[in-house]
């Protein structure tokens, strides 16, 4: 949020920021980003708004604006909240963006139920106040989210130079589709970068842009593109060369795997040993690893044997770390 730097800007952000949380005076000025001098000002706002009916006084000195009729029923709203909590859990630090939906969505549940979102709010909220580098890395986040955000909404080219863990490049990206990563809950922006050859799109995750810039230039998204279509094969966000995998997992585990969502083209077959075996297709395996690794010893991986041999090696250098540790 820009600090407003007139009246009428403050008061405008007053009104927005009461329309879906319950604040007092000092908390809209930090909320603001204003300086503690201009306490008073807001306080006058506060009258004012108060005495023309636009917001009333709650519990406590803290003032809200009058709830007005929303689209949602509660369990609707609650359903989207819940998937909003989800949204704001993959930053690594605050996303103001994140922030006020919570808080719009807040307004629309029922009275118990809003005061207890409303302090889960107020949690996430206090991450706006860290100090140095998170500060900065969280009004980056805010930053760049919008920005890829509007690229998409409004049609337009980003540009931004791109940190994968192996080098840097630029990006002019014209975006297909927004989607999170259900494995790690990463945000990734799926499209074309016009700077390579070729119409395939690649998928960029967020977190690993820089410098993101909105470009004048305009594009379209292709009537043939379908986000489903496209990552029907992902185990999370990656696409590739569809690839057989094959799982056998121990007894023990039998009833959490029945419990986990492996997705519709999952054939899971449960045997008379009481082991289970599990086939998947899927577009690389490279997102699996961190998964598979994650069950320990009550899985082998039967089938690719790529995968089998990376998943054994990772285990032998785990065990070969805690013999050192125990020796020492």
């Amino acid at each position: 949020m820009n600090v407003p730097a007139t009246k009428a800007q403050r008061v405008r952000a007053v009104l927005d920021i009461l329309e879906h949380a319950e604040l007092g005076a000092r908390e809209l000025t930090a909320h603001l980003g204003l300086p503690p001098s201009k306490l008073r000002s807001v306080q006058r706002d506060l009258e004012d708004l108060q005495l023309t009916g636009e917001i009333e006084r709650v519990g406590s000195g803290r003032y809200r604006r009058p709830a007005r009729a929303s689209t949602l029923n509660p369990v609707e709203a609650l359903a989207v909240y819940s998937a909003t909590r989800m949204l704001h859990h993959h930053a690594a630090g605050y996303n103001e963006h994140y922030l006020s939906a919570l808080q719009k969505l807040t307004a629309q549940l029922p009275g118990t139920a809003r005061h207890v979102a409303e302090q889960a709010n107020a949690a996430y909220r206090q991450r706006r106040g860290a100090q140095g580098g998170a500060q900065a890395e969280g009004s980056s986040a805010s930053r760049t989210f919008e920005l890829v955000a509007r690229a998409w909404l409004e049609g337009r080219v980003l540009r931004f130079e791109y940190h994968s863990p192996t080098r840097v490049s630029t990006v002019e990206l014209i975006i297909y589709f927004i989607e999170l990563n259900p494995q790690n809950r990463q945000a990734y922006a799926i499209g074309v970068n016009r700077l390579r050859d070729g119409d395939v799109p690649f998928v960029f995750r967020l977190a690993r842009m820089r410098d993101a810039q909105l470009l004048t230039d305009t594009c379209e998204i292709p009537s043939s593109f379908d986000p489903l279509e496209f990552l029907s094969g992902a185990w999370g966000i990656m696409t590739g060369e569809p690839t057989r995998v094959e799982l056998f997992f121990s007894p023990a585990v039998r009833d959490r795997v029945r419990e986990t969502p492996l997705g519709p083209q999952a054939d899971v077959a449960p045997l008379a040993s009481g082991h289970t075996r599990v086939v998947l297709t899927v577009g690389g395996w490279k997102e699996l690893v961190p998964w598979i690794l994650g069950w320990g010893g009550e899985v082998e991986v039967i089938a690719p044997a790529g995968l089998r041999s990376h998943v054994a090696q990772a285990h032998a250098q785990g065990a070969q770390l805690y013999r050192q540790t125990e020796l020492t």
